[in-house]
């Protein structure tokens, strides 16, 4: 199941929806049209925020599950509630990061460095979603997998509720000591994530050793400009969140595998360029480079 964060543009507090057949199904809507239409009154207690859901994820998963599968048989582009759509075509919606408000964000090297130990904290206040512009020219694109976590409200039975992709954008001019060695490089100065979450259950079928034999594409304007696969991660993510631990960790967390692509061979986009992160099974992020005109 794919899930996603949307409003009709980027200034709407986000709304908790699911994707199928190219459609953007709104969580909310969805609940009240089966209660007026099938007199189904369960889902009602869904939440409305991605955030909301990951904190009680064994009822949410459940029920949005059910949800997605009524709305399988129906022609959800048709209907409507109370004068509102229940569905809209994802190219008329504004994709945030499937999590928008991360509680952190933690970025590991499990596919570059031998031991992959450490990590570092990443800015929760530079993160976009799908088809968001990135505002910082300059800065080098790491295509990374990424797990989002799910929890009970008080941080406890911490699990992995989906995966997503992440362009880390890397400033190599900065030094950062905190980098695992890698001088030189300041990592997780702004992050795009999306455009879902592939809930776990989908993602299960692809485990390979400590990785997944996913497959990952870096486009720069549509030409290819970086090729890279997962299956030979150094620590898998249960190991990434146990060392992870040594800090707070909750529900909405984001862990962040780091790239296949060694830094020196990723593409440097400049201002204008369309840049692509496509993973199997996760979709495709698209972002452009825009100038913040400071």
């Amino acid at each position: 199941m794919k899930l996603l964060s949307y409003g009709l543009d980027h200034r709407m507090e986000p709304r908790l929806a699911f994707s199928l057949n190219g459609q953007v199904i709104d969580v909310m809507r969805a609940s009240l049209w089966m209660k007026e239409h099938r007199q189904a009154i369960d889902y009602l207690s869904l939440p409305s925020s991605m955030s909301l859901a990951l904190q009680d994820w064994g009822r949410s998963f459940s029920l949005l599950k059910q949800l997605k599968e009524a709305f399988e048989s129906l022609d959800a582009g048709s209907l409507s509630i109370f004068d509102r759509p229940v569905a809209l075509p994802e190219n008329e919606v504004a994709f945030f990061a499937p999590i928008p408000d991360p509680p952190s964000l933690r970025f590991f090297q499990a596919l570059t460095s031998p031991s992959a130990s450490g990590f570092n904290f990443g800015n929760t206040q530079t993160l976009f979603g799908q088809g968001q512009a990135q505002p910082y020219p300059g800065l080098t694109t790491q295509g990374e997998l990424a797990v989002i976590l799910a929890g009970n409200r008080d941080g406890t039975d911490l699990k992995i509720a989906g995966y997503s992709i992440v362009n880390n954008w890397v400033d190599v001019q900065v030094s950062d000591a905190e980098s695992d060695g890698n001088s030189g490089h300041s990592r997780g100065i702004a992050t795009s994530m999306g455009p879902y979450l592939v809930t776990a259950d989908d993602v299960e079928a692809h485990k390979l050793g400590h990785g997944f034999s996913l497959d990952m594409q870096i486009r720069v304007n549509g030409n290819v400009a970086g090729e890279g696969r997962f299956r030979d991660m150094a620590i898998s993510f249960p190991d990434m969140i146990r060392q992870a631990s040594k800090t707070r960790v909750q529900a909405g967390d984001i862990i962040c595998s780091g790239s296949p692509v060694l830094l020196s061979n990723s593409p440097c986009p400049e201002t204008g360029d369309l840049i692509e992160v496509e993973i199997q099974v996760l979709g495709c992020l698209a972002n452009r480079v825009q100038s913040s005109g400071l």
